[in-house]
């Protein structure tokens, strides 16, 4: 649904024969869903941005955080409300962790989806690509830093992205919808579900 604009969605949200709305998609596109429903006294169901978290503690498996991670964030490219946005990990562990995920990421195939040997598949279109891509501009900006990956590949292709940065970042609030994951440290748990907890 565009904001202001005239399709079959923003259409259907102001027909009164509707009196449920479910959408899923962004929280701008969801702020327009219910303005548009609630003018009708409709009702909605909502499924916007998220920016889930995985909390990795000093005494994980991290084989198996590792492959939950390498799922949660690179699969359907980053490209799911669901997926992993934010990495949290005791700092006792982080290098540990790092250099698995590293490991594991490089060995990502990126193409053709139907392509048995394919392991990510393209972001929708070349604007979630740009999207990406000045996410990873204001991240720099922040102090944050590219840990793995962060290229274009041509076409609606990403490498997927590993990024270090800080729980007080803008960027870190941010969907960007695409495989891309903050690396967060923490000291403690009660620090690590406090930052999970801190999105909007």
């Amino acid at each position: 649904m565009v904001p202001g604009g005239e399709d079959l969605s923003e259409r259907m949200a102001a027909d009164p024969r509707l009196p449920l709305i479910s959408a899923t998609g962004s929280t701008r596109m969801g702020r327009r869903v219910a303005q548009v429903v609630a003018a009708r006294l409709g009702r909605t169901l909502l499924e916007l941005g998220g920016n889930n978290g995985i909390i990795v503690t000093a005494d994980a498996d991290l084989d198996l955080a590792v492959r939950a991670i390498v799922f949660g964030a690179v699969g359907t490219a980053g490209q799911r409300c669901t997926s992993i946005r934010r990495i949290l990990v005791d700092r006792r562990i982080a290098a540990d962790l790092i250099a698995r995920l590293i490991a594991a990421y490089k060995q990502v195939r990126v193409g053709d989806p139907m392509n048995p040997g394919t392991l990510m598949g393209p972001l929708i279109r070349p604007e979630a690509v740009e999207r990406m891509m000045e996410a990873l501009k204001r991240i720099a900006s922040e102090g944050g830093e590219i840990v793995c990956g962060g290229r274009a590949l041509g076409g609606n292709f990403v490498e997927p992205t590993l990024v270090r940065s800080r729980a007080d970042k803008p960027m870190v609030n941010e969907e960007i919808f695409a495989p891309l994951a903050h690396i967060i440290k923490f000291d403690s748990l009660d620090e690590a579900i406090a930052i999970h907890n801190a999105v909007p």
